[in-house]
């Protein structure tokens, strides 16, 4: 089982590259290259940059919401009051690199959808 570095984003758009670069061990800054973005990032982004990593993913993403059982690994997105979000659930923990690594989802935060990872 691999050890998760919790990162945290660098500017308020660099959730999905953040989440990125913590299963894969590597820097933020590798990540925005390797997506050629350094803003906020969609699905295709996300799957690009996890298949130039080697990171095994799911297909599609699943709908899901705050009572769905989560996979072991996974990227959810989810609706903050006022915009869209990327966070890395790891074994029971949420590695949020906006409000930091918790046991529990950030209360204000819903889901709607998460990408299955097969990375262990």
């Amino acid at each position: 089982m691999k050890e998760i570095q919790y990162i945290q984003q660098p500017t308020e758009y660099l959730c999905g590259q953040a989440c990125v670069a913590m299963i894969a061990n590597v820097s933020v800054d590798d990540v925005i290259r390797v997506m050629n973005n350094d803003k906020a990032t969609g699905k295709k982004d996300i799957e690009k940059a996890l298949e130039h990593y080697g990171i095994r993913q799911a297909k599609t993403m699943t709908k899901a919401d705050n009572s769905t059982p989560l996979p072991p690994v996974c990227i959810l997105k989810v609706l903050l009051p006022r915009y869209s979000h990327w966070i890395l659930y790891y074994h029971g923990k949420y590695y949020d690199p906006e409000f930091g690594l918790t046991d529990e989802l950030y209360c204000k935060a819903k889901i709607q959808s998460y990408l299955e990872l097969y990375a262990d």
